[in-house]
């Protein structure tokens, strides 16, 4: 079975079960939200799949392969990449550096997207103008939410994590990530997109899945998941209309 598939995957902190015998599927091929109220569990899943929190039971299979309790520098080189909510870059480091130390080390012969050849290729084509002496710190919301996607494209996966990559973007700013996490998709990767903004996850994707308090909820279509009476009531609210 080829995607990211999880089987009766759980993750406790003490009592509480953020993650609570879990199975489900990101398709391989697909752009897919994953959506819940905060607190559904969201955070630790992302952290569960990309190794950063191993499942106390269950398995997680990328490509149909078993990365359940692997380092996540092994996850990355199985083929799964992923961004942060707050984009995690060292300040004093430029555009083109942050990018070079993936693109080096992520130890992958996937390919990169077409055209892509280098950390400068890599940054214009996220949308980033990489100016030699322009350091992080000195980068836009907007430009560290791309520089975030572009570092894990890096990495070249077969499967990208986006964990909520436009939080904060203008419409502007949001509308060019949707099509540039469409032309990602296009080029071959399959996308787990978590947000919150539900007119990107109707326009953007074809599979949702819903999270709450730990628990599979729904999935399906996004226009039959969002219109789910169960669904309405736990997170948009019973008044709820696309």
């Amino acid at each position: 079975m080829s995607g990211l598939r999880i089987e009766g995957c759980t993750v406790a902190f003490g009592g509480l079960r953020a993650i609570d015998n879990v199975t489900l599927a990101i398709p391989e091929g697909t752009i897919t939200a994953l959506i819940g109220p905060n607190g559904s569990g969201k955070s630790t899943f992302v952290n569960m799949v990309s190794g950063q929190i191993p499942p106390a039971a269950g398995r997680i299979l990328l490509g149909g392969g078993a990365i359940t309790g692997l380092r996540p520098d092994r996850i990355v080189h199985r083929g799964l990449a992923r961004t942060y909510q707050v984009p995690k870059v060292p300040k004093e480091l430029t555009i083109e550096e942050v990018i070079s130390v993936p693109l080096r080390y992520a130890r992958s012969d996937r390919p990169l997207p077409p055209g892509v050849r280098s950390a400068a290729d890599l940054a214009r084509y996220c949308g980033l103008r990489p100016a030699g002496g322009t350091r992080c710190g000195q980068l836009s919301v907007s430009d560290l939410r791309r520089l975030e996607i572009a570092r894990a494209l890096a990495c070249r996966p077969d499967v990208l994590l986006l964990d909520e990559s436009m939080a904060g973007l203008s419409l502007e700013d949001t509308e060019q990530v949707i099509a540039l996490v469409r032309e990602i998709h296009a080029a071959g990767v399959t996308v787990l997109v978590i947000e919150h903004v539900m007119r990107i996850i109707a326009t953007l994707c074809r599979h949702a899945i819903v999270l709450n308090q730990g628990r599979l909820l729904a999935e399906g279509e996004p226009q039959r998941v969002l219109t789910d009476p169960d669904v309405r009531e736990a997170y948009l609210g019973k008044g709820f209309t696309l």
